[in-house]
């Protein structure tokens, strides 16, 4: 009898549960500053420290430290007329229009350093800009979007930071929340892939629509991140490796223990439907350390939805998990997965996806 009311008591905690839906699950800052990890990145730091331009430099007098005025237009300038530069320290709003970096720029945050987006209806945003440049170094980023302010409910696409057709660009530690859409994106335009990029120690949480995209890029490399509480906007995923079309690049792609918690579908998604075309495509993930807790699918695939096509190859290599608190530990969709492969001691998710491949 105890028995039965102890199962009857776990049915009942269970539907509550699920009726209830998603909620945010609130990070501590021990956990927030553990994971962006900034003194290991301190002696490079201070290296660019010393010869930094200030952006209070361009501010106008008596401006104000409480992130209540729109000083875009001031550290544009600085932007534009520095190589080295570091933001002041204190919240800052910035316009829709965003900030952009050029080739060979350091961009410095202070440990009170916000760039702070001034609330707009546009469907989509970039709050820092790196497009069709090279070798930038972007230190301890601390980004915040308008997710709870947004003044339309169209689009998705208002992203922390934004890289595209760029090379050699570095972030360390950056932490970005809030954000109307991905919390950093990366990508390309007139089909030139982001190539030889790394992503360090980044802190990602209660983003709208994903944590971290990846559509197109050739030997990129995130390491140590931590993405929390994605949701809002469909996939609402932690990490997403997902082309927009046949002419994107997903190759050398190197994710390293990688902690996703609470995302509201997916830890890491891999969806690769438009790449289905009669022309051969290759590509390589290599995933080694994926750790999540309590997001709905902790790692989930999706290939063709038009079982037709067989032209995609190349290697998923999937290493070292530890998968806890999901619904499903992995999902994959009933899609064709080509003749792609599958590398992973998890033999169970092996068979099953390769049970979706194309001979």
């Amino acid at each position: 009898m105890k028995k039965l009311i102890l199962f009857i008591f776990v049915i009942f905690c269970t539907v509550i549960s699920n009726a209830q839906g998603f909620s945010i699950k609130k990070l501590s800052q021990q956990t927030i500053n553990r994971n962006l990890n900034k003194s290991a990145y301190s002696i490079e730091y201070s290296k660019y420290q010393a010869s930094a331009f200030a952006v209070e430099n361009e501010l106008p007098k008596n401006f104000k430290r409480d992130g209540s005025v729109d000083y875009t237009a001031s550290i544009q300038r600085a932007l534009n007329n520095n190589d080295v530069v570091i933001l002041p320290n204190f919240p800052v709003l910035i316009a829709d229009k965003g900030l952009v970096l050029r080739s060979n720029q350091v961009l410095l945050f202070q440990p009170n350093s916000i760039l702070k987006l001034k609330s707009t209806s546009k469907p989509g945003y970039n709050i820092l800009s790196i497009v069709n440049v090279s070798n930038v170094k972007v230190f301890y980023a601390n980004i915040e979007g308008d997710k709870y302010s947004h003044l339309a409910k169209d689009g998705q696409w208002g992203f922390g930071i934004t890289i595209k057709s760029s090379k050699n660009i570095i972030l360390y530690s950056p932490y970005i929340k809030r954000t109307w859409g991905d919390g950093i994106y990366v990508g390309q335009s007139n089909n030139i892939p982001s190539e030889k990029i790394f992503i360090y120690n980044a802190v990602i949480d209660d983003v709208r629509r994903n944590g971290i995209s990846i559509t197109s890029a050739k030997d990129i490399d995130i390491t140590n991140c931590y993405i929390a509480n994605t949701n809002g906007n469909s996939p609402e995923s932690g990490l997403d490796i997902e082309p927009n079309s046949f002419n994107d690049i997903i190759e050398n792609v190197n994710i390293r223990n990688l902690n996703t918690y609470n995302n509201k579908w997916s830890g890491l998604l891999i969806v690769l439907e438009q790449f289905k075309s009669n022309k051969d495509k290759t590509i390589s993930i290599n995933i080694d350390g994926h750790n999540d807790n309590g997001s709905k699918n902790a790692a989930a695939f999706h290939g063709y939805k038009n079982s037709q096509y067989n032209n995609l190859s190349g290697t998923i290599s999937l290493a070292n998990t530890n998968y806890r608190n999901n619904s499903q530990k992995t999902l994959l969709y009933k899609t064709s997965m080509s003749k792609l492969m599958l590398k992973t001691s998890d033999k169970d998710l092996e068979n099953k996806f390769n049970s979706f491949k194309r001979k």
